[in-house]
C-alpha cells in the first residue's frame, strides 16, 4: 500500500509539472495574442497540445491508481477524494501525510491559476474578434450607422474615433 501512495503522490507531482508548463504557455500566449503573433501563436499551441496529451495520459495513470486505492480502502473511486484520501493518510501512512497535502495543494493552485489565465487570454480574444469585426464594417459600410445616446446619427467621420478609442479599450484591458 505504501508503494502505491508514493507511485500515486508521484503521479500528483508530474502532473502539477505539466500544469506549470501549461500556466508558462498560457502566459505565453497572452502576450502574443496581444501582440498579434499568429504564427507563433500557432505554433505554441501546437506546443501546448502535446502537453495536454501527456496531462491526460498522465490523468489516466492517476485515476487507475486512485481506483487502485479506492478498492483497496473497500470504498468507490467517486468516494476517495483529496479530504478522503489525507484522512486515510493521517493514522497508518503519517510520513507520506505532508508530501500528499503539498501536492494536492499545489495541484489545487495550479488549476485555480490556469483556469484564470484561460479566461483572460478568452476575453483578449473576444476583444480582439470584436474588434476586427468592427474594423471590417467599418471598411465594408456594412455598419448600420452610428448613434448617439439620444438616437440621433452621429457624424459618419466618428467611426474613426471610435475605432482608437476600441484600440485604448482593448490596451487598458490587456495590461490589467
Amino acid at each position: 500500500m505504501e508503494n502505491r501512495l508514493k507511485t500515486f503522490i508521484e503521479m500528483l507531482n508530474r502532473e502539477n509539472d505539466l500544469l506549470d508548463s501549461l500556466v508558462e504557455i498560457g502566459d505565453k500566449k497572452r502576450q502574443l495574442i496581444i501582440l498579434g503573433e499568429v504564427k507563433e501563436l500557432d505554433k505554441l499551441i501546437q506546443k501546448e497540445g502535446i502537453v495536454l496529451s501527456n496531462l491526460d495520459k498522465q490523468e489516466g495513470a492517476r485515476f487507475k491508481l486512485q481506483q487502485e486505492l479506492s478498492v483497496a480502502w473497500g470504498m468507490k473511486p467517486e468516494e476517495l477524494v483529496a479530504t478522503e484520501l489525507l484522512k486515510r493518510l493521517s493514522g497508518k501512512h503519517e510520513d507520506l501525510y505532508k508530501p500528499m497535502q503539498e501536492a494536492i495543494e499545489r495541484l489545487d493552485y495550479n488549476l485555480t491559476r490556469l483556469k484564470a489565465i484561460n479566461s483572460h487570454n478568452h476575453d483578449l480574444l473576444e476583444h480582439s474578434l470584436d474588434f476586427i469585426a468592427m474594423m471590417e464594417s467599418m471598411i465594408t459600410g456594412d455598419s448600420a450607422g452610428v448613434y448617439s445616446d439620444n438616437g440621433s446619427k452621429i457624424d459618419e467621420a466618428a467611426p474613426a474615433v471610435l475605432a482608437i478609442c476600441w484600440i485604448e479599450r482593448c490596451n487598458r484591458h490587456a495590461l490589467k
